[in-house]
């Protein structure tokens, strides 16, 4: 009998540990969000696992049996990129959250490692608030008297971190969640610092205390590359665009020799490029070509990943617009041979496309007695839509109108990077991008501020 039982539980442990299990998760208040994608975090990327329904604010999933450990983020609002993180070590998982403020007002009542991490990080960043609160107010004192007081509680703040980050760092020694307890160790100078430019140096020197750069379960997170994101992008700013220039190439030179794996250093190196390449900033992206891309093993050159980069800035505003050919009545025509306007409107749109059937009319009409703009409008159509293109394009007639066969996989789309309709592109008489206004309304407020 007493094998017996000894077999029995030892069966319900095995079963247990090998369930599969759920996370349910509950938005308060409940908004009207309708859905939701779970990834699993890998470095800068993020490896789609599986999705669900969200019901009046609450939702249930239940993990793969072979999830692997690691960090997951559920994406519930696309448009805005809201989410929320978690640590996934085969425990289930119970979370609230505010939909609007899911990375501060968020609650775990299930799974060891989300709420001691949670915990930790809201009873830091109090404390945390409060030194660089007296640190600001430090920075303005001219009054010795006061400056005594703030050093005084100060300092009794620094105990209090120290404790506290001590405490945690303690408690989580068996846990995942360690790992980001300890990286997020904050430096802070023992003594208040009076000048705010030697403070900013200092939190610059000691930023990377305690992150290692070769922990797997902080790279395969995103708590790294956000750190390294956070470090170049706010630390390193001047009003000087050449001064900023200097800083953030310094930066990211400081950050690359810190990488040791080049698997990992190719993949901040491409995020680098394409946040520089949205922000068109070509000098930037110039730079990270030459002096970190071209220097990764040959075998870890993207060359898909380069001319993706090299595509998002074809159309950067102060460079020469791509060309654009077409025929109209059996002759070759070119955006290039136009001369006789001062302003060209490239505008990419699809007779199928409801938001563009209402632009097109209000483009037309705002432009109507412009004489020195000249439009070239490329309708991306399919076989089937082309003949309603046909039909459409009558209601515009002083425009220019260019077949873009194919929908999205045509030469026009892709010299102009274009993955939506309408867009618009405005040039000036040497076919330089001058504005890239999102809809009409934007071309409105952006036109008459054209040099004349």
């Amino acid at each position: 009998m007493f094998k017996k039982i000894i077999v029995f539980g030892f069966l319900i442990v095995f079963v247990s540990l090998f369930a599969q299990k759920t996370v349910n998760g509950k938005m308060n208040p409940a908004k009207k969000y309708t859905w939701f994608i779970l990834y699993k975090l890998d470095g800068v990327s993020q490896k789609f696992v599986t999705n669900g329904a969200v019901n009046n604010g609450v939702f249930t999933l239940t993990m793969p049996k072979d999830a692997t450990v690691g960090m997951y983020r559920i994406l519930y609002d696309n448009a805005n990129n809201k989410f929320i993180d978690f640590i996934y070590n085969n425990e289930d998982v119970d979370v609230e959250f505010h939909p609007e403020y899911p990375t501060s007002l968020i609650k775990f009542s299930k799974s060891k490692e989300n709420m001691v991490y949670n915990d930790y990080l809201n009873e830091v960043g109090v404390i945390h608030n409060k030194l660089d609160s007296i640190q600001v107010v430090y920075f303005k004192s001219k009054d010795n008297k006061q400056d005594k007081f703030l050093s005084k509680i100060y300092s009794k703040e620094l105990e209090n971190l120290t404790k506290t980050q001590t405490l945690f760092e303690s408690s989580s020694t068996s846990l995942m969640a360690n790992n980001f307890v300890v990286a997020n160790k904050r430096f802070y100078s023992n003594n208040l610092i009076k000048s705010p430019t030697d403070y900013l140096a200092t939190i610059k020197d000691h930023y990377f205390d305690n992150l290692d750069f070769d922990n797997p379960i902080l790279i395969k997170s995103s708590f790294v590359i956000d750190r390294i994101m956070d470090y170049v992008f706010y630390l390193n700013t001047s009003e000087s665009k050449e001064l900023e220039y200097k800083l953030r190439q310094e930066s990211i030179d400081n950050v690359m020799s810190k990488i040791k794996k080049d698997a990992f250093k190719k993949q901040v190196v491409e995020s680098f490029l394409y946040t520089f390449a949205q922000k068109e900033d070509l000098v930037m992206v110039d730079y990270m070509f030459k002096n970190h891309f071209d220097k990764l093993p040959i075998s870890l050159q993207d060359y898909e990943f380069k001319s993706l980069v090299l595509d998002m800035i074809k159309t950067t505003i102060g460079v020469k617009a791509p060309n654009i050919v077409w025929k109209e009545k059996g002759e070759e025509k070119s955006l290039y041979s136009l001369k006789e306007h001062k302003y060209y409107v490239v505008v990419f749109w699809s007779s199928t496309c409801p938001h563009c059937l209402k632009e097109m009319p209000e483009l037309q009409k705002y432009l109507s007695d412009k004489k020195d703009v000249k439009v070239l409008a490329i309708g991306l159509e399919t076989k089937e839509s082309k003949i309603g293109w046909v039909d459409e394009k009558f209601y515009y007639e002083d425009f220019t109108h260019i077949l873009g066969e194919n929908k999205f996989d045509n030469k026009y789309v892709k010299d102009y990077g274009v993955n939506s309709t309408p867009n618009f592109f405005i040039l000036n008489s040497d076919k330089t991008i001058i504005a890239k206004p999102y809809d009409v309304k934007a071309l409105k407020e952006v036109y008459p501020k054209l040099p004349k």
